[in-house]
């Protein structure tokens, strides 16, 4: 994730907007006509952070495909939910 912010030229405390700002400006310097493998690396970099969704996705599931970050995020949604237990005597007397 931070070689994003580094391809981009950018802190990693900015804004949606600024991130932006800055694809826009890369994107005009490096067009697909001059330069194809430095404006691919700039999109790729752009689509990775540029959401503050994008950049969670990013942070908790790195280089994890879609279908594998949606995969985790439904079995963690199927958790097992707890069960409130009461304790019982003898577990209330060995923790005194």
């Amino acid at each position: 994730m931070l070689s994003s912010y580094f391809i981009l030229g950018l802190d990693i405390d900015v804004t949606d907007e600024e991130i932006r700002k800055r694809y826009l400006e890369l994107i005009k310097q490096y067009t697909p006509e001059k330069d194809p493998n430095q404006f691919q690396e700039i999109t790729s970099a752009y689509e990775r952070i540029k959401t503050l969704r994008a950049r969670i996705r990013e942070k908790l599931f790195g280089t994890l495909s879609v279908s594998d970050a949606e995969e985790v995020l439904l079995s963690l949604g199927r958790a097992r939910t707890p069960v409130r237990r009461r304790a019982g005597l003898k577990e209330l007397l060995d923790e005194a």
